[in-house]
């Protein structure tokens, strides 16, 4: 706890320490003084007594106050008890040495000349100001030196000139070091008085500084637990949409009625929204716990656009709009995943908000960088609402689509964020009643790479192939093993590298086995066993960074559950064919 603030000529610890510290040189000084002083008074008075009276007991009351002041000094510490205690002694012998040095002004005065006077005088004058220079931390001890020394000394003088004018010229000396002292004081108070206010100041922000740290830190914990648990929730609650959606592929390709294939349908809508409702929510946290990391390579723009609007068309069609596509030759330099999310975001945002509207994508120059613009011919938004569309959870109310739309609005704020991660900036306009653009400005240029020509393959180029399904899983096993059964695949299905005996012309494992064991380390052994590098493909629920990278030290494909039937089966034909 800090000590309160000083009051003027209040002797507080701290200003007894101040005096302390000072007067152990100040009294070396003065012993000097005393020295030279006594020679004169000597030498100018033969065979008298007084002056070597008057020098030892100058002497003997400065080494005490020199050792009084040594003891009590910062590098001694003392209670405040005792500090005041040595003060008063201070002052005491303060008082004495005043008193001697006036005895001998007027002993001076009675038995010597005007010329030992005058030194005399410069002398006790000379300590009268060096006690205010050294004792204005404790007025009482710089006036008790200055009061009972100066006016002796101006008696001295008026007994010896026989005149009071230089009397009284002594004493407005001590008026003007009395004045100095109250001074000197104030302002050592003042400055004392600003040192604890700045003090209690730092106090304050250190404490401030700490909970800020402490708040910090507890934030950073918070996220980290967030992100543990996602990344845990993300596998546990991705493997039965994983298995649904892959049931429901099956179950599609049987013979069912016209009311069950409704019936079908409306699962597989249902399940690709809670798939889009997931994977929005998971994007959006590991955005926020900075689990993102942008992989930026060449990207051929046109074959991009043609892949975005290749798997939106059923989608476009549902929400009863026509979808158009500008067709590019540019390459770009971006992270085409990340890309493919956000333009991905934007035009569901269209589907949803602007049913039965045209919707056109495709790119535009600005400057010297490439930017694509999605547009639609929708009701629009008003510009009052623009900016705040962009906000996490923030959802707008659409009378063609019947009030308030499926979804969580996380959409926009998604784009916006990865929009910041690969520095492109979205920018949307609207006109209400007319429709909306959202543009994805700021993709750098590249140079084409070169693309090797597709092989000619069969009608159904999976038939015949035998695929290797490691999942600990059961349901999501068998629901695999179904599903590409269906596609002609034979099929091979474990729980681990232990169930799978026979040869294989591809694997697909999940990462997360049962026991601790690894996808990764399941292929290896395949691979190992039979001598050749099989294609092989890793299914995971988990979207964390370190997942991530130990897929991409394997060199090896990976696709997020839940999976789309059509996004697994474009995968192992690309791997059993050898693209």
């Amino acid at each position: 706890m800090l000590p309160p603030l000083t009051q003027s000529f209040r002797t507080e610890p701290w200003q007894l320490r101040y005096l302390f510290d000072l007067g152990f040189q100040g009294w070396l000084v003065h012993i000097g003084v005393v020295l030279l002083t006594g020679s004169l008074l000597v030498g100018a008075n033969p065979g008298a007594a007084w002056p070597f009276f008057w020098t030892g007991v100058m002497l003997v009351l400065s080494v005490t106050m020199a050792a009084l002041s040594k003891a009590h000094s910062t590098a001694s510490p003392h209670s405040d008890y005792e500090y005041i205690r040595a003060g008063w002694g201070h002052t005491i012998l303060t008082t004495l040495v005043g008193l001697t040095w006036g005895y001998g002004a007027i002993v001076v005065s009675l038995r010597s000349d005007f010329n030992l006077l005058a030194i005399y005088s410069l002398a006790l004058g000379g300590t009268a100001l060096g006690a205010v220079s050294s004792q204005h931390g404790v007025p009482r001890s710089a006036f008790v030196s200055i009061w009972t020394s100066v006016p002796l000394l101006a008696a001295a003088h008026v007994m010896e000139a026989r005149s009071p004018a230089m009397g009284v010229m002594v004493l407005l000396y001590a008026l003007i070091l009395s004045m100095l002292t109250v001074r000197m004081h104030r302002f050592l108070a003042t400055n004392y008085n600003l040192a604890q206010s700045l003090d209690g100041k730092v106090v304050e922000l250190t404490k401030t500084s700490s909970e800020l740290v402490k708040a910090r830190e507890e934030a950073e914990d918070a996220n980290q637990a967030k992100s543990r648990f996602l990344a845990q929730a993300s596998h546990d609650l991705r493997q039965p949409i994983h298995a649904i959606g892959l049931l429901t592929a099956s179950l599609k390709d049987t013979r069912l009625s016209r009311e069950q294939r409704q019936m079908v349908d409306s699962i597989e809508s249902s399940v690709d929204s809670v798939t889009s409702l997931f994977g929005s929510l998971l994007d959006i946290s590991r955005l926020d716990v900075g689990g993102v990391t942008p992989n930026p390579v060449p990207l051929d723009l046109g074959a991009f656009l043609s892949q975005v609007a290749a798997q939106n068309r059923e989608l476009a069609a549902k929400s009863g709009c026509g979808l158009s596509l500008v067709h590019s030759a540019a390459w770009v330099k971006t992270d085409g995943n990340l890309l493919f999310t956000m333009v991905q975001n934007v035009l569901g945002n269209a589907f949803k908000y602007a049913p039965g509207s045209r919707v056109l994508i495709g790119p535009r120059r600005i400057g010297d960088k490439l930017a694509l613009q999605i547009c639609d011919t929708g009701p629009g938004i008003d510009s009052a609402q623009i900016e705040a569309v962009f906000s996490e959870f923030y959802r707008l109310e659409s009378a063609a689509a019947g009030g308030t739309v499926e979804g969580m609005g996380l959409g926009l704020a998604i784009v916006r964020g990865l929009g910041d991660l690969l520095d492109l900036e979205v920018r949307m306009a609207s006109v209400p009643g007319r429709g909306t653009s959202v543009v994805i400005a700021g993709l750098e240029t590249a140079k084409p790479e070169k693309v090797p020509p597709a092989r000619k393959g069969r009608a159904h180029p999976l038939s015949g192939k035998r695929i290797c399904v490691i999942d600990d899983d059961e349901t999501v096993r068998k629901a695999a093993a179904g599903l590409l059964e269906r596609w002609g695949c034979i099929v091979e299905h474990g729980a681990g590298v232990g169930d799978i005996a026979g040869a294989c012309d591809a694997i697909l494992a999940d990462l997360q086995l049962g026991d601790g064991a690894s996808g990764l380390d399941a292929i290896d052994a395949i691979r190992r066993r039979s001598g050749r590098a099989i294609p092989a493909v890793i299914l995971t629920g988990h979207s964390d960074v370190d997942t991530r990278e130990k897929i991409a030290a394997a060199n090896l494909p990976v696709l997020s559950k839940p999976v789309r039937p059509a996004e697994l089966r474009a995968v192992l034909t690309r791997l059993c064919l050898g693209l």
